[in-house]
Order: C-alpha cells, then sequence, then structure tokens
C-alpha cells in the first residue's frame, strides 16, 4: 500500500467536482437572499439617520432658557452633516420645525433655503424675519420657484427685489411691481424699462410705480400706446422755469467765451428758454416757413426733409426721422406744439393727409391728436424734445445701452 499513489480525484468521484446548478443560476439564487438583506440593512440606515436627525432638531428648538447658543450651534453643525443624506419628507418636517425658531444657526437655514423648493417653502413661508443676505444668496442659486416665494415675502426689501429682477422671470416681475411695500433702484427701474418695449402688461405696471421718473417715461414713450402717451404726458409734466432762472446768467459767460465748457454748453442749450427755427445753411427762419417745412415733411418724409426739420426744430437728424415716421402722430404734435405752431395750423397739417394712403389720420385720430396739443405748455413740450435728444444724460444712455440698441436706430422706436 505504501508504494501505491493514488489520484486525488480517485475514489473521491468526479461527479462530487461537477456543479450540481450553471453559475448563472447560482447567483441568481443568491441574489436574493443578498438583496434583501441589503435592503434591510439600507432601511436600517435611513431609520437611524432619521431617528439622528429627529433627535439632533430637538435639541436645536429647544427655547433659550434649556440650551446654550453654542449647544444650539453644535447640535446645527452634525444636524448639517446628516439632513442632506435623509428623505425630502423628513428635510421639510425639519425645516418646518425650524423655520418658527428664530435662534436657528443661519448656517443650517441657509442650507434648507438652498434646498428643493418643497423644503426651502417651509423656511421662506414659516420665518418671520431672515436675513437679507440669505435672502438675495437663495434668490441667486435657487430655482425659479425660490424666487416666486421671496418675491412674496412680506420683509422683501430693494436689495432683494434689485436681485428678482436680474433674472427676467415675467410673472416674478409683474409681482414685484403690484407690490408697493418697498421701492425699487433706479437700476432694476431701468432694466424693467427696457424689457417693456413689447410687454403690454409691464407698461401698465411700470407706469404705477412711484419710482418711475421722467427720463424713463418720457422713453417709454415710443413704444407705448395712445392711452400710455397721455398718461405719460399728464404724469410728468413738468416746468423749467426755477432750473432757467437758476443758471440764466450763465448764458452771457458762457456763449460770449472763446473756450466755452461743452458740457456746460450743452446743458445750457437744452434748457434754453427760446428756440431761434434755422435754415439748412443756419440762417433765422419765419415762422411760414417753419410751418410749411413740418407741413411738406408730414406728407413727404425723404431724407431732405427730415433734415430741413431737424434744423427748423434744433434736433438730431435721427430724432426728427424718428418724430416723422411715428405712426401714431403724438410725437409730431409735441415737436409742432414746441416750435410755437397755432393750434389751427397744426390741425390743418393733420387735414392735409391723404385718406387714400395708408396710414393717413383720420378725423377721430385727428381729434385725439389736437387733444395731445392742447394738453401741454410750449415750454414742457420742448423739454420732452431735449429729452428725446439728450445722448450725454448717463441714465438715458444706460437704457438704450440695455435695449441693445444705438440711439440713432429709427427702426427701434417706429
Amino acid at each position: 500500500m505504501a508504494g501505491t499513489e493514488i489520484s486525488p480525484l480517485h475514489g473521491a468521484g468526479m461527479d462530487e467536482f461537477e456543479p450540481s446548478v450553471a453559475p448563472e443560476e447560482a447567483a441568481a439564487a443568491a441574489s436574493g437572499p443578498e438583496r434583501s438583506a441589503k435592503a434591510d440593512i439600507d432601511h436600517e440606515a435611513a431609520s437611524a439617520r432619521a431617528l439622528l436627525a429627529r433627535k439632533l432638531g430637538d435639541i436645536v428648538v429647544l427655547p433659550a432658557a434649556r440650551v446654550s447658543g453654542n449647544e444650539r450651534a453644535l447640535a446645527a453643525d452634525i444636524l448639517m452633516q446628516i439632513v442632506d443624506k435623509v428623505e425630502e419628507a423628513l428635510r421639510v418636517e425639519i425645516a418646518r420645525r425650524l423655520a418658527r425658531v428664530p435662534e436657528t444657526p443661519p448656517a443650517l437655514i441657509r442650507m434648507l433655503l438652498l434646498d428643493e423648493p418643497a423644503v426651502a417653502r417651509e423656511i421662506l413661508q414659516g420665518a418671520e424675519n431672515l436675513p437679507q443676505a440669505l435672502l438675495i444668496e437663495a434668490a441667486r442659486c435657487g430655482q425659479t420657484a425660490h424666487r416666486e416665494m421671496i418675491a412674496r415675502r412680506h420683509d422683501l426689501t430693494t436689495a432683494v427685489a434689485d436681485v428678482l429682477v436680474e433674472f427676467h422671470e415675467p410673472e416674478i416681475t409683474r409681482l414685484l411691481l403690484r407690490r408697493e411695500e418697498f421701492m425699487l433702484s433706479p437700476g432694476a427701474i431701468d432694466i424693467l424699462v427696457a424689457r417693456s418695449v413689447a410687454d403690454q402688461e409691464l407698461q401698465t405696471l411700470l407706469l404705477r410705480r412711484r419710482e418711475l421718473e421722467p427720463a424713463h417715461g418720457f422713453l417709454m414713450f415710443w413704444w407705448v400706446d395712445a392711452e400710455r402717451r397721455r398718461r405719460i404726458l399728464s404724469r410728468f409734466t413738468l416746468d423749467r422755469s426755477m432750473v432757467q432762472d437758476a443758471v440764466r446768467d450763465l448764458y452771457p459767460r458762457v456763449f460770449r467765451s472763446e473756450n466755452p465748457d461743452p458740457f456746460v454748453k450743452e446743458i445750457l442749450i437744452m434748457l434754453e428758454r427760446r428756440h431761434r427755427p434755422r435754415g439748412v445753411d443756419g440762417e433765422t427762419v419765419s415762422m411760414d416757413i417753419v410751418k410749411n417745412t413740418l407741413a411738406a415733411a408730414r406728407r413727404y418724409p425723404a431724407q431732405e426733409m427730415v433734415h430741413a426739420v431737424s434744423m427748423v426744430a434744433g434736433v438730431s437728424r435721427e430724432l426728427a426721422g424718428r418724430i416723422l415716421r411715428d405712426p401714431g402722430g403724438e410725437p409730431y404734435a409735441v415737436m409742432c406744439k414746441a416750435l410755437g405752431v397755432s393750434r389751427d395750423s397744426f390741425f390743418g397739417f393733420l387735414q392735409g393727409d391723404d385718406p387714400a394712403i395708408e396710414g393717413a389720420i383720420t378725423p377721430a385720430r385727428a381729434e385725439e391728436l389736437m387733444a395731445v396739443f392742447d394738453s401741454m405748455a410750449r415750454d414742457f413740450a420742448r423739454a420732452i424734445l431735449r429729452y428725446w435728444d439728450w445722448e450725454g444724460n448717463p441714465r438715458i444712455a444706460r437704457i438704450t445701452r440695455l435695449l441693445g440698441l444705438e440711439l440713432t436706430d429709427e427702426a427701434a422706436f417706429v
């Protein structure tokens, strides 16, 4: 027996080393229990996390008499590490409880504010006062739903509202404009004026805001309808006499100087009390020539007529072209009033339209334009012309840039 070698496979039975089932079947058979075990582990972990989160929340919401600020901060720091690892429903529950506690550390509030809208809602709707900095960050980093909830908060400030305006979300913008508890900044109003070109509801809401000023209104004049144009003329009526009287002694000093300050000269021209119409060669012209020029340009606004009107009105060619090509006719009424055209002469200009020509002024429309003409004082009409032609004004220049246009782009306003 000692010299006999026995194969390790011999006698053990070859059948014992053959798998009784295929590998795929064995894996499938094993996967069921493994998956079940993993699910049990995951459920147990989730339950432990939920229990831990609730216990930490219990500490954070304790009254000040029972927990110090440092201990509350410690519990909040631990909760911040685990809160994003629990189910959304539990995060909503935690946010709802913490919203009622003013002493909740801001870092934890911030984390919940930047969470999903359902979680953030509990803070934004439940917390009475929130730091402005947190609201601004939530507006910048959150979703549209976050910004809508922020726009509805009672403690909305100018700084927060300005951030909301930046996102160009029409419904939120309208929600802001309907509220009167806060002021929008000049920059935000500039942005909204530029956006109002094709949005009539936005135009209406803007014209109700107390932040809107003449520069805004006179720019909007170019793209609003007839009713809103009348509202602009009524709301922004002004008299330049006080400013004119204050700078009266500067006129001889500046205009008789060999080297006048160009900036002061430009402003003095804008404030001029009287305008002397000039011909195409710069010569002084009579009122008859002014009326003939305006009447002819009304019928045939060719380039040479645009140039002639710019000379008699003392405005740029670009503005003269916009006025003559405006389909409503109100800018033409403003220009005629500013030049001292009589009421009868202006009505004659309107009646001179050929009814067969497309865009001709109808008798009913002529009456409306006569009402516009009659509603303005001459100096006010002159002030409007100056606003329209005021390229050096920083606010007007900024709104023009926001429009993505140049002041020389006539098509933008017609």
